[in-house]
Parts: C-alpha cells; structure tokens; sequence
C-alpha cells in the first residue's frame, strides 16, 4: 500500500453551507483524499466563494474560533476563545467532525494560534510590542504566560471534544513585521534587515525571558531602536543582511536564542497538551518570527511548507532548501494552490508533486476547497491517481 497522504484545506462554513456528510464522503470516496484540514480557529480575511448558492463574498471582521470551547479549560487564562457569531446555536466542528467520521476521512485542525485581531486588542499586555513601543494590534506574544497556556487549551479542547487525528498549527511563532489585521502603508524599504529589527519583541514577557538569561533587554530595545530609526530617517535600509545585524548589534545574538526557547517551548507544550501528531507551518523564518526548523522539526511529527509557484523547478528548490533540516524527507508536508496562478491546469499541479515526489515527499496538502473553483476538484482527483500509481510503481 502507498504512504501517499492528501488532505485539502478547508473553511467550516462551506461544509455547513451545504450537507456536509456527503461533502466527506465524496472528497474521500470520489477524490481520494484521506483527510481534511478544517479551519478551527482562524483569523479576518474576506474572501470570493465560487461553491456558494447564494452571496459568493463573505467578509469576517473578527478572528475568532468555529467550535463550541469548553469554559473550564481555559480557567488558567485571561484569553477566552471568541466563538464566531456566523454560526449562531450551531456547532460546526462538532457537525465536521460526525461528517468525517462517517466518511472515514481524517480530521485535521488546522489553527490559526496567535495572528488574532480579535484578542491582541482585547489583550495588549499580551501582544507583542516592538523596541519603538508599538503594541501589536493582531499578534498575541509567544512568549506570554497567559498565551501559552491559551494555546495550550486550544489543543487540548479540540482533541478532547472533536476526536480529531491531527493539530495543524499555524502562527504559533512570532509575528513579524507586515502580516497584520490591516492593509500595512509603508514608503520605506526596511530590506529584510530591517524588517527583522521591527519585527522583534520586547513586551514584558519577552524582557523577562531575556533578563533571567543575563541580558539587558532595555539597552537591546535602545540599540535595536537606534538602528532602525536610521533606515526611517533615511529610507536606506540596512547594509547588514539579519545574520551580520544580529552578530555585530550587542546582544542580539543571545536575544535571538532565547526567541528561538520560547517559540520551540510553546510547540513542545502544545505537543503535550494535544496528545496527537502534530503538525507546524513553517510560515516566516528564523529572523522574524523565530521559526528554527531544525528545531521545530525535532519536536513537531510533521512540518509544512507552502509551495505556490507554477514552477516546478521553484516546488524542489523549496524542498531541498528544507529537507536538510528534517528528520527526513516523509516529514514534510507540500502544500500547493490548485487553482491559478500556482497551478493554471492539473498538469502544472502534477508536475509539482512529481517533482516533490522525486525527492521523497509522500505529504500534501491541497489549498483551498472553499475558495477555489469546484471543478478543480478533479485536478486534485487526477493528480492524488497520478501519484498512487507513481508510488506504488
């Protein structure tokens, strides 16, 4: 048998727009997926929906989650799960997850963890803060207590009550600069040095972490600052790549190290709490969100990749700039778009998974039933036969 694995991600309100068992049952009898990736808790976004029999734009102001949570897992901290009002007295996760388990396909949470409008401007003494003093508007902190143990609960609560097989964690990192709630303005080019020095947090859980660590994170934030504010004042980003501003700005190093714990920390407690494989997005790098991929994966069962591009040869550079940093080549998961840009027909989607296939992927991840056309299902169809056959050749 194949060790081939599909699933497709997946917005609750599609399958409870419509009969949601036999949704399942056709994505995993008639395209052969063997799971699904269903959004648990999810940022704003406002997107066109071709499936929908009625009004094809919706538009969701608020981040917010799409289960019913059970208060007394969340006792330990100030963050409650804002449940969305979309659903009214439903529960679609619990009617996903009696779907799925007709069906016989997997159940995937895939959790938007802390990129949450909603509770960073509820909370913002647990958001993150840049050395310019700027609180964060949509990006809860990793490193503060009351986050993690919300995170902690999040994964508790889905597999406790919706018995699902995998948690899919995305932004369960730091944020950096740019990925925000709004349409981000900005006349300056920060390069990517520059990004990373707005893209670092000082609030005070992040202070004390570097404190207990030795460092002086007032002097860090006043240094990291003072550079910064050379790019604003002149428009000329940094000279120095993120790797030469982290060797040559006093502290930064070490800085760099504890963000590193604190990120690697919160999965390995999330792992705990869930109990099931889980899964983490490499979504951002190490010099703005602190993701350290040899160092996730070591923890995480599966990491992720995004690989959007019509090009194949683009799909294996990708793979092979991560697999060095695996455990081995079957841990990762390929995410591609089955719809254009990335994949104009099925051909070109084949040909990124032949090419991920070549260099010992068997994981993918297809985006995203509720926003692209419905007859690109049997792209995805074509291409899931394709790849048995190859597998099993």
């Amino acid at each position: 048998m194949t060790d081939l694995h599909t699933t497709l991600w997946t917005y609750p309100w599609d399958l409870a727009d419509g009969d949601a068992r036999a949704i399942a049952r056709r994505l995993r009898d008639d395209i052969g997926l063997d799971g699904i990736s269903l959004a648990s808790a999810y940022h704003t976004f406002e997107m066109l929906r071709p499936h929908s029999p009625g009004q094809v734009l919706l538009q969701i102001p608020q981040a917010a989650v799409y289960f019913r949570p059970d208060a007394d897992l969340y006792a330990d901290t100030p963050i409650k799960p804002h449940v969305s009002p979309l659903m009214g007295g439903d529960n679609w996760y619990a009617d996903a997850a009696d779907a799925a388990a007709g069906a016989g396909i997997e159940l995937i949470a895939w959790t938007v963890f802390l990129h949450n409008s909603w509770q960073a401007g509820r909370h913002p003494e647990c958001a993150e803060v840049t050395c310019t003093g700027d609180v964060s508007a949509s990006w809860l902190c990793p490193a503060n207590p009351g986050v993690r143990a919300f995170a902690a609960a999040l994964a508790r609560d889905l597999v406790a009550n919706y018995g699902i097989a995998l948690l899919e964690c995305e932004s369960l990192s730091y944020g950096g600069f740019g990925h925000t709630h709004y349409h981000v303005k900005h006349g300056v080019d920060l390069g990517p040095g520059g990004r990373m020095l707005l893209s670092l947090c000082f609030c005070d859980a992040c202070r004390m972490r570097a404190q207990e660590t030795g460092l002086d994170p007032d002097a860090l934030s006043r240094a990291v600052a003072a550079r910064l504010r050379r790019t604003l004042a002149s428009g000329i980003p940094p000279a120095e790549s993120p790797a030469e501003l982290i060797a040559t700005v006093p502290q930064l190093e070490p800085f760099v190290r504890v963000r590193d714990e604190v990120v690697a920390s919160l999965l390995e407690e999330v792992k705990a709490a869930a109990g099931v494989p889980v899964s983490t997005i490499f979504m951002g790098d190490r010099y703005n969100a602190a993701i350290h991929r040899s160092r996730l994966a070591g923890i995480a069962d599966y990491a992720e990749t995004l690989a959007y591009t019509p090009d194949a040869d683009r799909v294996g550079a990708t793979i092979s700039g991560i697999v060095p940093h695996l455990k081995h080549p079957k841990q990762l998961v390929v995410g591609l778009q089955a719809y254009p840009p990335a994949s104009p027909d099925a051909a070109t989607l084949g040909a990124g998974i032949q090419r991920a296939l070549d260099l010992g992927i068997r994981r993918f991840s297809f985006y995203n039933y509720g926003i692209m056309p419905p007859a690109n299902l049997a792209w995805i169809k074509q291409c899931i036969g394709d790849a048995r056959r190859a597998c099993d050749n």
